[in-house]
């Protein structure tokens, strides 16, 4: 009955991995329809054989259903999707995306190094979509203007947002994931994480700009072009001065939350629920605007989430991860090798997966090998910890690599598709970024090993 229902749980697992790939399915009306008819099946199988199953099988249902779905994550992902759509609303990205031209003034290389940091700051904090939904507009009119390929800038806004959503607990949904199964804060991932994270953005910025090195030389026409978009006053992009005042108030109290101690008990998925029940409450908010909410709220990746977590407890609680930890602890040997397959396996398929389900599947099986008596991560948290950052730089990293990676690539390659010149394909897309790929790879695991793993061996 074990092997049956395993059985069960890896065709629905390889059904939603299917639609992931193909896109032949919405990823989360697959995800929650396996989510779903695994329950009821768990329910079904429960009932007719009792012993048969594991325990773990027969917590499987509805009423233990904050046992396997991580609430935490999902709170911290709600709270944030009902603060940032007002923010979005004052007109604050506009305002940035716009001041970002101004301080350039009328340098366009100099413009695609601020759009990049910016972008990548921005994606630390914001959500990385709305992030590239206000910034590639403003770059498409000024490429449009200079009669430019626009392909270079919007290759970097990408990955800009990914690596910037990479630094904070807050930047990517697979932070929170790893976040909250690792018992990490959103100060441990500043330490640990931005680090890594500036130096890869910064080398493939060095990368860009010396690839596309005659693609920023002017004529003194384009430069006096230039020089008129930069003298657009960022402050007329302010559409509700109140709204701005009071949601970026918020916002900011809400880093603050983040930021304080563990062992306050205040959990970051708490501040953001907070921060938005505050929000909802100062605003006013009425049946109208709370409609506009609604439509705002992803609640895509909420369903996703429902799907996917009950999906990965049913192969943990059927014991295929501990198969799958075994398996690997003797074909890989030491933990170097472990270490180093948990950053680059996410690293490459991440990019066709995307990293939300990807980070579901890895983590179970991280747990597995800290916890693996054979291996000597079991003994030292420090080096244990390694496995989890490795996770993050290569499950959020591994969303560069295609058009389907990662949420922004999606939209940034939709917004392209109307475009004469500088249209994003599957191929142009990957042909221009699997190398950025691998680099970040290599710097992505010279500091794990140099930072965590050489020092405690």
């Amino acid at each position: 009955m074990v092997f049956l229902y395993g059985s069960v749980v890896l065709v629905l697992m390889s059904i939603v991995y299917y639609f992931l790939v193909s896109g032949k399915m919405d990823k989360a009306a697959s995800a929650f329809a396996g989510g779903a008819i695994l329950l009821f099946l768990t329910a079904v199988l429960n009932n007719a054989f009792p012993d048969a199953l594991p325990e773990g099988v027969k917590n499987l249902n509805l009423e233990n259903l904050s046992s396997f779905v991580d609430f935490k994550t999902l709170g911290l992902l709600i709270g944030m999707m009902i603060i940032l759509p007002f923010i979005e609303e004052s007109g604050f990205f506009q305002f940035m995306a716009v001041a970002v031209v101004k301080m350039s003034r009328g340098n366009f290389r100099f413009l695609y190094i601020l759009t990049s940091i910016i972008v990548g700051l921005a994606s630390a904090f914001l959500n990385n979509v709305s992030t590239v939904m206000v910034f590639v507009p403003v770059v498409l009119a000024v490429t449009d203007a200079l009669k430019k390929n626009p392909f270079p800038f919007l290759i970097m806004i990408i990955l800009s947002a990914n690596l910037g959503g990479t630094a904070t607990l807050i930047g990517d949904p697979p932070n929170m994931i790893v976040g909250f199964a690792a018992g990490k804060s959103f100060n441990d991932f500043l330490s640990n994480v931005s680090p890594v994270v500036i130096i890869t953005l910064v080398t493939i910025l060095i990368l860009l700009l010396w690839k596309e090195s005659k693609y920023f030389k002017l004529s003194d026409e384009e430069q006096e072009i230039l020089k008129k978009f930069a003298n657009t006053n960022p402050f007329s992009q302010i559409r509700d001065k109140r709204m701005l005042r009071i949601s970026l108030t918020i916002f900011a109290f809400t880093l603050v939350g983040f930021t304080l101690p563990p062992s306050l008990g205040i959990d970051p998925a708490l501040v953001s629920l907070l921060a938005a029940a505050v929000t909802l409450f100062v605003m006013k908010v009425d049946g109208e605007t709370m409609e506009k909410l609604f439509h705002k709220i992803e609640w895509g990746t909420i369903f996703f989430f429902l799907g996917m977590f009950t999906l990965v407890y049913g192969l943990e609680a059927v014991g295929l991860m501990n198969v799958i930890v075994n398996f690997l602890v003797n074909s890989l040997h030491n933990p170097l090798m472990l270490l180093l397959f948990v950053l680059w396996f996410p690293l490459l398929l991440s990019s066709f997966v995307s990293a939300v389900p990807m980070v579901m599947i890895m983590v179970p099986i991280v747990k597995g090998m800290i916890g693996n008596p054979a291996l000597i991560f079991s003994g030292n948290v420090a080096l244990s910890d390694t496995l989890w950052w490795a996770l993050v730089l290569g499950a959020c990293y591994g969303g560069n690599g295609t058009i389907v990676g990662a949420a922004a690539n999606m939209v940034v390659t939709g917004m392209s598709q109307k475009l004469k010149r500088g249209k994003l394909t599957f191929s142009n897309y990957m042909r221009y970024t699997f190398p950025l790929l691998m680099v970040s790879g290599i710097v992505a695991t010279m500091y794990v090993i140099i930072r965590y793993y050489s020092i405690h061996i």
